[in-house]
C-alpha cells in the first residue's frame, strides 16, 4: 500500500460545529484526504451519506428540518468514521433545564419563581426567572433575576446568566418579570419588577448578544405609587410595554428600542363607566396581533356600591383612540385576579383566573374569553374543566398555535382525590370552546410532578408542538428546579443513542467523577439521549429480589448483564457495574426493549472517585458529613447549615471506586481492609490526615472517615483520597478553619 493511500484512509479528526440555526448546519473538520464523506443521522436512527466533498474540511447542510435532532459523521474510503457531533433544538420529553442550586446539602428553595418564557430566532426556548434569596438566609433583597438560553452548535444549555440583582419581588398573583425576544434585530428585553431599601419599580434589561450580557435600559420608578406585573412586547425594533401604577391606572409605553428610554410615549387608559383604577398587584398582559399593532388586557374594580367583589376584564388598543371595552366581570364573586392575552390573527383571546357564576366549584376560576371582531365584541367566558373535582387555579398560562388552538396550562391547588391525570395540569381545544384537560404525557410519567408549581409556561414551537415549563419542588428523581417538556415532533426517532455528554464527559464513566474507568460493583454514570421520557430514581421501586434493573422503561447491560439502575433522565442514566468485569466491556442501554449503539468501556480494579456538591458551580466540596450530621462546606457560599472544619475534627467522606464490591443487591456495612490515604493540599504544602476507617455502606458506595491533622492552618485545602495506585479527582475542596 502506497503511503499516500494510507494517508488517504486515515480517519478525519475534530469534527465541530462551526455555526447551527434553523435553517443551516455548518461543519469542519481535519483531515488530508482528497475525498470525504459527508453522514447524516437522525438521532437515534441510521447514518447516510447526504454529500460528497474534495479537499475542503468544511460543508453546510442547509438541506435540515428545523425541529429535528441531527448527528454527523466524516467518513473517508474504509476508514473509520470521525467523531460524531449533534445539533438541533432541545432534547423532547422531560428535561430539568435548570436544576436548583444544592445550599446546605438540600436544593435551594425560591428557585424558579415568576417564570417567563419566549422563543429565540431559532424558534428554540429562553426563559428567565428568579433565585428567591440565594443564599438561603430568609432575605430575600438578594434575589437575582436569571436567565437561560440554548445552543443548538453545542446541543446543550448555555450557562445561566445572571442578569441583576431585583430584590424580593416574587408574587404568587402575577409575573413580576417579562421576556420578549424580537427576531427583527436578535435582541432581548426583560421587564423586572425590582425593589432596594429606598426604591422600588420596573426595570428593562436589553441584550443584543443572545442573552450573554445585558445592559440596564429604562427604570421606572414614583415616590407615591408601587408598580407592578410588567409584560413587554417586541417586533421590528419597537417595545411595546405596559404595567400596573397603584393607585393610578395602567402605564403603556411604546417606542423604538434603540432609542432612549426616556423618548418612549406614554399613554394611560381612560376609564369606562362604573370602573376604577387598575387592580393592584394582578400585573397586566400586553400582546402584539398579527398587523404588530399591540393591545393590552387588565382588570380593574366595579365602582357600584352593591359590587364590592365584582372585578371586570377591560381590553385596550392603545395606539388608537377607542375607550378599553369591557370584556366581562367576576360577577360579584371575587376580587382577586389574573390575566394572559394572545391573537390569532388580529382576533384576541383572553386566558383569564376569576369565579364567575359558571364555575362549578368553588375554586374553578380558570376561563378563556374570544373576540371574533378585533377586540369589539365579545363571546362568554368559557371554563376550563379541571381533572376530576379540582380546582383550576393561578398560576397559569394560555398559548395558541398556528391554527388558533389553544393550550392552557394551569396549576390545581386542591382536589377531592379523583383526579385521574398526573402534573402540571393542561387543557387543550382545537376551538377554544371544548376542552380536554389532562397532562402532557401519561399518568405513569407525570403522577410524581407538583400540581401546583409556583410558576408555569406554555408556548407553541413553529412545527405546533407544545412547549411546558414549570418550577418543579417535588423531589421525585426529576430534580428540584426548572422543567421543560418538549412535546416530540412528528416522525422522530426515540431509539436511545449513546454519546458523550453535552458537557464533555465520556459516553461511560464512574458515577462521582465522570472520569473514563469504571469498577465492578462502583457506580457508573452513562451519557446520551433519547432515554427515559422522564426522570426517576428507584425509590418506588421492589427491592425484595435485588436492586431492580428495569427503571421508566430503561435498562443497561454491561458485558451482556443487566445492570442495577438508580437514576434515568433524557440523557442520563446512573448504574451499578456488575460484578466480574476487567478490561474492555460493552455497553448498550435499552429502552422499552429497542437498544441502542453499543460502545466499550475500560473495567479496571480501582478507580477511587468522591461524590461532591457544589453551590455555585464552580467550587466543589466533598459529600461529607461531621459525626452529628452538619454537612462539610463554607457557610460564606454554602449558607449557615454547614461549617468549615476544624482540626481534630473527624469527617465523613462518602466514594465509589474504591475496589470491587457486590452488585446488584444491598449489603450490609463491611470493612475495606485495602489501605487509604487521604492527603490534603494547600499551596504547596501537602500534609496527610489519619485515616480512621473505610467502610462499605451501601451498594458501590465506601464511607472513609479522616481526622483533620492537628496545627493546621486556615484554608480551603484540596483532598485526594488514594489506594492501590488509584487516587480520587482533583479540585475537592475542604475548608478548614481555627
Amino acid at each position: 500500500m502506497s503511503a499516500a493511500y494510507a494517508l488517504a484512509q486515515q480517519a478525519p479528526t475534530g469534527l465541530t460545529i462551526t455555526k447551527a440555526t434553523n435553517k443551516e448546519v455548518d461543519l469542519s473538520w481535519g483531515g488530508s484526504a482528497t475525498t470525504f464523506s459527508v453522514q447524516r443521522a437522525v438521532l437515534g436512527g441510521s447514518f447516510s451519506t447526504i454529500a460528497t466533498v474534495n479537499t475542503i474540511t468544511r460543508y453546510a447542510d442547509s438541506t435540515i428540518d428545523p425541529y429535528t435532532t441531527y448527528q454527523y459523521q466524516i467518513v473517508v474510503g474504509n476508514s473509520a468514521p470521525s467523531n460524531q457531533v449533534t445539533v438541533g433544538p432541545p432534547p423532547s420529553g422531560f428535561n430539568n433545564v435548570a436544576p436548583a442550586p444544592i445550599v446546605a446539602g438540600n436544593p435551594a428553595s425560591g428557585y424558579g419563581e415568576d417564570l417567563s418564557m419566549t422563543l429565540d430566532g431559532n424558534g428554540d426556548p429562553a426563559f428567565a426567572y428568579l433565585f428567591v434569596d440565594p443564599n438561603q438566609d430568609g432575605d430575600g433583597a438578594d434575589t437575582q433575576l436569571l436567565f437561560r438560553s440554548w445552543n443548538r452548535a453545542q446541543y446543550t444549555w448555555n450557562p445561566i446568566v445572571v442578569v441583576g440583582t431585583v430584590g424580593d419581588v416574587s408574587s404568587s398573583s402575577y409575573n413580576s418579570t417579562s421576556l420578549a425576544y424580537d427576531r427583527s434585530s436578535g435582541t432581548f428585553v426583560l421587564a423586572s419588577n425590582f425593589t432596594t431599601p429606598t426604591l422600588s419599580g420596573i426595570r428593562i434589561y436589553v441584550s443584543a448578544d443572545g442573552g450573554n450580557t445585558w445592559t440596564d435600559k429604562q427604570n421606572y420608578t414614583s415616590a407615591s405609587a408601587g408598580f407592578y406585573g410588567p409584560s413587554v412586547a417586541l417586533a421590528n425594533g419597537n417595545i411595546y410595554l405596559a404595567f400596573i401604577e397603584d393607585n393610578a391606572s395602567v402605564r403603556f409605553y411604546s417606542g423604538q428600542l434603540s432609542a432612549a428610554g426616556t423618548s418612549w410615549v406614554q399613554k394611560n387608559p381612560t376609564k369606562p363607566a362604573n370602573t376604577d383604577i387598575a387592580i393592584f398587584g394582578t400585573g397586566v398582559s400586553v400582546a402584539l396581533d398579527s398587523a404588530g399593532n399591540p393591545a393590552v388586557a387588565y382588570w380593574v374594580p366595579d365602582t357600584r356600591s352593591n359590587e364590592s367583589y365584582n372585578s371586570i376584564l377591560l381590553f385596550w388598543r392603545p395606539l388608537s383612540t377607542t375607550t378599553p371595552v369591557v370584556v366581562t366581570d367576576t360577577q360579584n364573586n371575587q376580587s382577586g385576579v389574573a390575566v394572559k392575552l394572545v391573537f390569532n390573527g388580529t382576533n384576541p383571546r383572553i386566558a383569564l383566573y376569576g369565579l364567575r357564576n359558571n364555575s362549578t366549584d368553588d375554586d374553578d376560576g380558570d376561563q378563556v374569553v374570544i373576540s371574533n371582531d378585533g377586540g369589539t365584541t365579545w363571546q362568554p367566558p368559557v371554563l376550563i374543566p379541571p381533572d376530576g373535582h379540582s380546582s383550576t387555579d393561578y398560576p397559569f398560562d394560555f398559548a395558541l398555535n398556528s391554527q388558533g388552538a389553544g393550550a392552557f396550562a394551569f396549576g390545581q391547588n386542591e382536589g377531592s382525590g379523583d383526579a385521574v391525570c398526573g402534573n402540571p395540569k393542561v387543557a387543550r381545544s382545537s376551538d377554544l370552546v371544548n376542552w380536554t384537560t389532562c397532562a402532557v404525557a401519561d399518568v405513569s410519567i407525570t403522577q410524581g410532578f407538583d400540581p401546583y408549581p409556583d410558576s408555569v409556561q406554555v408556548t407553541f414551537g413553529g412545527n405546533d408542538k407544545l412547549y411546558l415549563m414549570w418550577k418543579e419542588t417535588y423531589d421525585n428523581g426529576s430534580g428540584v428546579g426548572v422543567l421543560l417538556y418538549r412535546e416530540p415532533p412528528a416522525g422522530a426517532a426515540t431509539a436511545p443513542v449513546i454519546q458523550p455528554s453535552a458537557s464533555g464527559q465520556p459516553q461511560v464513566s464512574d458515577g462521582a467523577s465522570f472520569r473514563p474507568n469504571i469498577v465492578s460493583g462502583s457506580w457508573v454514570t452513562v451519557f446520551g439521549a433519547n432515554f427515559a421520557d422522564a426522570p426517576g430514581n428507584w425509590s418506588n421501586l421492589d427491592f425484595s429480589n435485588g436492586l431492580p434493573t428495569t427503571l421508566e422503561g430503561m435498562q443497561v447491560k454491561i458485558n451482556g448483564t443487566l445492570a442495577a439502575t438508580y437514576f434515568a433522565n433524557s440523557s442520563q442514566i446512573n448504574v451499578q457495574a456488575p460484578a466480574g468485569l476487567s478490561g474492555s466491556v460493552t455497553v448498550q442501554v435499552f429502552k422499552n426493549g429497542v437498544g441502542s449503539n453499543t460502545v466499550t468501556a475500560n473495567a479496571v480494579a480501582h478507580a477511587p472517585a468522591l461524590f461532591t456538591y457544589t453551590v455555585d458551580g464552580k467550587t466543589f466540596y466533598p459529600a461529607a458529613v461531621f459525626p452529628n450530621g452538619t454537612i462539610v462546606g463554607d457557610p460564606a457560599v454554602a449558607g449557615s447549615q454547614v461549617a468549615k472544619a476544624h482540626p481534630n475534627d473527624v469527617i465523613e467522606l462518602y466514594s465509589t471506586g474504591l475496589g470491587p464490591s457486590p452488585a446488584g443487591v444491598i449489603v450490609q456495612t463491611t470493612g475495606f481492609s485495602d489501605p487509604v490515604t487521604a492527603t490534603l493540599t494547600l499551596g504547596s504544602t501537602s500534609v496527610q490526615a489519619s485515616v480512621q476507617g473505610t467502610f462499605l455502606v451501601a451498594p458501590g458506595e465506601f464511607q472513609t472517615n479522616i481526622a483533620i491533622p492537628s496545627g493546621l492552618a486556615p484554608g480551603n485545602y484540596s483532598l485526594v483520597l488514594s489506594t492501590d495506585g488509584g487516587s480520587t479527582q482533583s479540585g475537592v475542596i475542604v475548608p478548614v478553619t481555627n
